[in-house]
């Protein structure tokens, strides 16, 4: 189906109403968040199951209003995660921004894409170390198109090629994301986030919403 890649034009056309089959779930979005991260706090009982995870965090900032920001760096992919902590029975989905970490691994042509995820499928039954074996497929993916501009919803049908094949084994890695995420927030903020999340849907679906090249400048 990638070869069809080529034959797809990138240019947005905002004449199109038809959506993608992977892009129909409502939720909202954070969209445009700025935080003041910084990472002069500790913490225990958090750091210690992110060790276990074999998370590696690099920023984590709350709020006064309860908005948290994290960044973490796991199996190769380098993450920003912003959750509303007193909203998240009301939003059900987060906006995860990923992008291969440049201290595992060099690319030419670097890729940064946005997920819309809804929160549902958390269990502590899931284990603390997982290949993400969607994504690895997906950013092989990214790689081949040479991307020299953004690619969103509204290129629904390229968005779909790209995600045939892999959507369940995305899922799979989101499920498995939000839970350590979750578990985290819960030991880090004192706060029964899975109390309220288990009462949300169970299933992890997911919308790819953007893809454009990473650059620091």
């Amino acid at each position: 189906m990638l070869e069809r890649i080529s034959n797809i034009s990138l240019e947005t056309d905002f004449k199109k109403s038809k959506k993608g089959r992977y892009s129909s779930f409502k939720g909202g979005l954070y969209s445009n968040s700025s935080f003041d991260i910084n990472d002069s706090i500790s913490f225990s009982p958090a750091s210690k199951y992110l060790s276990k995870a074999n998370w590696l965090l690099k920023e984590f900032h709350q709020t006064s209003e309860d908005k948290v920001v994290v960044e973490f760096v796991y199996n190769g992919f380098y993450f920003e995660v912003s959750v509303n902590l007193l909203k998240i029975s009301e939003s059900d989905t987060l906006t995860y921004l990923i992008r291969k970490d440049s201290s595992f691994v060099h690319e030419n042509n670097p890729i940064i894409a946005s997920f819309k995820v809804a929160v549902g499928g958390t269990t502590n039954a899931l284990p603390l170390q997982k290949e993400l074996k969607g994504l690895e497929q997906l950013f092989q993916r990214f790689t081949s198109l040479n991307l020299e501009s953004e690619l969103n919803i509204y290129n629904y049908e390229l968005i779909d090629t790209l995600l045939e094949g892999v959507y369940s084994l995305l899922q799979s890695d989101f499920t498995y994301l939000n839970t350590v995420l979750f578990n985290f927030l819960e030991k880090q903020t004192n706060k029964k986030i899975n109390v309220v999340l288990n009462k949300i849907k169970k299933i992890t679906e997911l919308n790819l919403l953007k893809i454009k090249p990473y650059t620091t400048h």
